[in-house]
């Protein structure tokens, strides 16, 4: 196989790289980052490319890394790159931040490579991994137990910290990178740390893989195609849940509000990755949600015979189910707002409820005209001859009580919001309107009460409208 042209064409039917572009080679000296230097270098003079070698030091195997490390720094120079080097404080950072020291030093070699990347104002790093690397990702995460996504393995493109990671040898196999090594007679070195088996994927890689291949030959080709095919059902589906999430969520600061209903007509896999969008918005990754936190949430917006559930998960997130109204949010749940009293002392303008979100807006006009004629849920008219000023906007108080029109005697407001399933949250944040005398005339949205009602005889109409916030 010729390496060079399978390379030039999957970069072109992946959009791996585009002609000029500056690219960050990260190389450690072995055979598989020595391969891509050299391939990339031999198709830098017709793409137009600037490349540039960074290596990084992760201090595990002092004799050798000293090698290395000026190793790299030769095949830079004779293809006179640019070069550069650090030695990573590992040590350091497990102190700080604790971990393994595998992961630690992963962490450690991506934040160098990126800043190496914007230092030479180049928007890609080029990385190694080949089919063999994918294949025991792959096989890491089943036995982890993963899902569709990380059936996907790595990609070959991935975003990190305004930097692309650009994976051009992940579908070629390590044997032919070995070939061409040896055809070119290029020099390479050797980690030996590959050949100890305390790593899980060295295991994975010297013990497992070579087992399976006992049943079946193409293994490490049968998993890539497990995880093209995996990476494709996942890029779909969740295309198809952020559509939903587009749909059906009302985002808030910390919380987002969504159909109960709507959710369970969903498919069960569009409901798991709708959680995981709404976590993803919530805390900005799902790292440390599993799969029993999404189950258990899910479980939480499906249970049947409960209309009413608030529950935590993790310690981290809350549910907040009633009826068909949805909130998912960080921490707990929000109390609710402080009493607050607004007098309506005039008979027009406009009032903005900081407890709310809301706007109310109050207008005297002649009985007859056009525009106090017109009415709705959030908008009440009112005999303005009948009516004892001055008018209060307030939240609602326990033991709150309305003389609800068309009913005889007074009903309390608790029953009032409960009879018609508003929810809790909204009933924390939804105000009343009351007379002088404290009584409620009008809980917008929900209900008026019997007072001071328009007919043929009124004179002056004061019509009052709120405006809810969007989420409300």
């Amino acid at each position: 196989m010729d390496v060079t042209g399978e390379l030039r064409r999957t970069i072109a039917t992946y959009k791996l790289f585009e002609p000029g572009d500056r690219i960050v080679v990260a190389a450690s000296g072995g055979p598989d980052s020595t391969a891509l230097l050299h391939l990339l270098f031999l198709l830098s003079a017709e793409a137009g490319w600037q490349l540039a070698v960074a290596h990084a030091n992760h201090g595990f195997r002092p004799s050798e890394s000293a090698y290395e490390a000026e190793f790299v720094r030769r095949q830079a120079e004779q293809r006179g790159l640019p070069f550069y080097y650090r030695e990573l404080d590992v040590p350091g950072y497990l102190k700080r931040e604790g971990g393994n020291p595998q992961d630690a030093a992963r962490r450690l070699r991506y934040e160098f490579l990126g800043e190496t990347a914007h230092a030479w104002h180049a928007p890609k790093v080029a990385l190694a991994h080949h089919a063999g690397d994918q294949a025991e990702t792959v096989l890491m995460r089943i036995l982890r137990g993963t899902g569709i996504s990380g059936l996907g393995g790595m990609s070959f493109v991935q975003d990190r910290d305004g930097v692309k990671l650009v994976r051009p040898l992940l579908r070629m196999d390590k044997n032919l990178l070995l070939r061409e090594l040896e055809r070119l007679q290029e020099e390479y070195v050797t980690d030996s740390s590959n050949a100890k088996t305390k790593y899980t994927r060295n295991r994975i890689r010297l013990e497992t893989l070579p087992l399976l291949a006992e049943h079946n030959p193409s293994v490490v080709r049968a998993l890539n195609r497990l995880s093209e095919v995996a990476a494709a059902d996942d890029d779909f589906l969740e295309g198809e849940a952020g559509k939903r999430v587009a749909e059906m969520v009302r985002k808030g600061p910390g919380e987002v509000r969504f159909s109960g209903a709507a959710f369970a007509g969903l498919h069960v896999a569009l409901q798991r990755r709708f959680i995981k969008l709404i976590l993803n918005y919530l805390f900005g990754t799902t790292e440390n949600l599993d799969f029993a936190a999404v189950e258990q949430i899910r479980s939480g917006l499906l249970e049947d015979g409960a209309p009413n559930r608030r529950m935590s998960v993790s310690g981290r997130v809350y549910l907040d189910r009633e009826y068909d109204a949805v909130r998912l949010g960080t921490g707990p749940a929000s109390l609710a707002p402080r009493d607050y009293v607004y007098p309506l002392e005039a008979v027009s303008g406009q009032i903005a409820l900081a407890e709310s979100g809301g706007r109310l807006e109050i207008a005297l006009a002649p009985a007859g005209d056009e525009a106090a004629e017109t009415a709705c849920s959030y908008e009440a008219r009112f005999d303005a001859e009948e009516l004892v000023f001055p008018l209060q906007l307030r939240n609602r108080r326990p033991g709150d009580r309305m003389q609800v029109d068309g009913l005889n005697g007074s009903k309390k407001v608790k029953d009032i919001f409960i009879d018609d399933k508003v929810p809790r949250f909204r009933r924390e944040h939804t105000p009343v309107v009351t007379d002088a005398s404290g009584a409620i005339l009008w809980i917008p949205g929900i209900r008026r009460a019997g007072t001071a009602k328009v007919t043929e005889k009124t004179k002056q109409i004061l019509r009052i409208r709120y405006s809810p916030p969007p989420d409300g």
